[in-house]
């Protein structure tokens, strides 16, 4: 891929005019190809994942080569988006085939986390690491790879606002024309073959137009490295108080709330993107001195904030064992706490305080950081970290090294949240012989096979209502307003009173 090592910055944003056209003609095709998919695949392939991960690759193709393409520069960006959307292929099939109706009592979260913001933060990362090397060669500078991370969400945030502005003007209008008694465009905009590829020629339109507009974009990147600066005064007294707190109540007050692996995540990945709109691309000097000693005391919590999430964890799967959502956070966990190297780098630089660059081993460590993200979070939704099968390995651990007691071990758990992988960790558990439990973990398994589902087997064990007092029994309590019978002279014919 040749560098374009000779452009400007000014020349550089050109480079995204002119695209208007191309942007139409990508999403209106993406929104057939999308439309094709639903009406004559998905509906025959009852459920199937393969089709789920055609519209998906569709969505990002498109997507990712509407965000990379530049004027003459529209093969590097085709190679750089089919990068991108093939990368992505094993991941959502694997997790399409384990949820909705391809699964049976499979718990849904790594599904989730993974169509919801990991693969929206690793595609979003590889389209900026792209974009950095079609301007700078392989490997990136830091300066273009920062500049597409912070403009690349503005686009895509644009796009997005304009595309939900556009589908409700649409509908506005089309119930404009039924007030007036024309139906017919009313039917047609809720037609899928008609609104799926508006939507997709409204977007592409929306990323192509938006990319033109480098004065607004320059605006916005002003406002945001702006408010990053503002908040990291904040941030640093927000960091002193808790290790106020920290050192005087000691680290229990934190674990015990609830929860606190992922608030310490929160404020970590909170600091982190402050710290890098203050950091900038790494190419300047070292900023004003109150700006400077704030940032220093805002990177002193990062690895405070990591070695608690990390604990918070630790504890949890010790005592509870691996469930799909801890492996789902113990990866976030695993990569901010891999961050906070990252500031303790740059705090080792700032020994250095007459340096005329701000903490140069951030830049690099930086790039490092986004590729470790990919590899991680695509790497955790495919069948070499499957969390399903590696939960019920843990949770059979569990009971079967004899770290929980059978009459405390959630046997349900393994049946109606792990699906088939639980199932061979009960086939498992029916195997222990020497275990101390055996009998009663048989009994225990007995008992939840003999159930249809969750709510059966959680109240198959209360006890049935006791049966009514005799009448001997009510005589000996006494008449009391809650043993007197609806009727106390049953023999008696009702009055006429009781008719009316």
């Amino acid at each position: 891929m040749r560098p374009m090592t000779n452009v400007q910055p000014s020349d550089r944003e050109q480079t995204g005019k002119g695209l208007s056209l191309i942007g139409l003609a990508i999403g209106l095709a993406a929104g057939l190809a999308v439309y094709g998919i639903v009406e004559f695949w998905i509906d025959d392939s009852d459920g199937a994942p393969l089709p789920i991960a055609a519209i998906f690759f569709t969505v990002t193709l498109s997507g990712a080569f509407v965000l990379l393409a530049e004027r003459g520069r529209l093969i590097p960006a085709a190679i750089g988006a089919g990068a991108v959307a093939l990368l992505f292929v094993l991941p959502d099939w694997f997790m399409a085939s384990h949820a909705g109706d391809a699964a049976d009592n499979l718990n849904e979260l790594p599904a989730v986390f993974w169509f919801l913001p990991a693969r929206t933060l690793a595609a979003y990362l590889m389209i900026s690491l792209i974009k950095g090397v079609m301007h700078s060669g392989f490997p990136p500078h830091y300066r273009q790879v920062f500049f597409h991370g912070l403009t690349l969400p503005l686009i895509a945030g644009g796009a997005a606002l304009f595309a939900g502005l556009a589908l409700i003007l649409l509908f506005v209008w089309a119930r404009l024309l039924k007030e007036l008694d024309v139906a017919f465009f009313n039917k047609l905009f809720q037609e899928p073959w008609f609104l799926l590829p508006f939507i997709g020629a409204v977007g592409g339109l929306s990323i192509a137009m938006i990319r033109g507009q480098q004065s607004v974009l320059g605006a916005l990147r002003f406002v945001l490295l702006l408010l990053c600066r503002i908040l990291t005064p904040i941030t640093a007294v927000f960091t002193v108080t808790l290790l106020a707190v920290l050192m005087f109540k000691g680290a229990g007050v934190i674990f015990d709330k609830p929860y606190p692996g992922a608030i310490m995540i929160a404020l970590l990945i909170v600091g982190a993107l402050i710290f890098n709109g203050v950091y900038q691309n790494g190419e300047g000097a070292p900023p004003p001195t109150w700006l400077r000693i704030a940032t220093l005391i805002t990177l002193i919590g990062f690895p405070i904030y990591a070695g608690l999430g990390f604990t918070a964890f630790a504890l949890r799967i010790a005592e509870y064992g691996l469930t799909p959502p801890r492996i789902a956070g113990l990866a976030v966990n695993t990569l901010t706490a891999a961050y906070s190297i990252v500031c303790v780098a740059g705090l080792a630089s700032e020994l250095r305080w007459s340096a005329k660059r701000w903490m140069p081993p951030v830049a690099p460590l930086n790039m490092a950081m986004a590729v470790a993200t990919i590899v991680v979070l695509t790497v955790f939704a495919s069948p070499l970290a499957n969390p399903w099968a590696i939960s019920a390995k843990s949770q059979y651990a569990q009971l079967a090294e004899e770290k929980i007691s059978a009459e405390d071990f959630d046997f349900g758990y393994l049946r109606f949240d792990l699906g088939r992988y639980g199932e061979r960790a009960l086939d498992k558990l029916l195997t222990l012989e020497d275990h101390p439990e055996a009998g009663l973990i048989r009994e225990k398994i007995t008992e939840l096979r003999s159930a249809d589902n969750r709510w059966e087997y959680e109240v198959q064990d209360i006890k049935p209502t006791p049966a009514a007092e005799s009448e001997d029994e009510r005589r000996s309590a006494g008449d009391r307003p809650e043993t007197l019978p609806l009727n106390p002279y049953p023999n008696e014919p009702a009055s006429p009173d009781d008719e009316l």
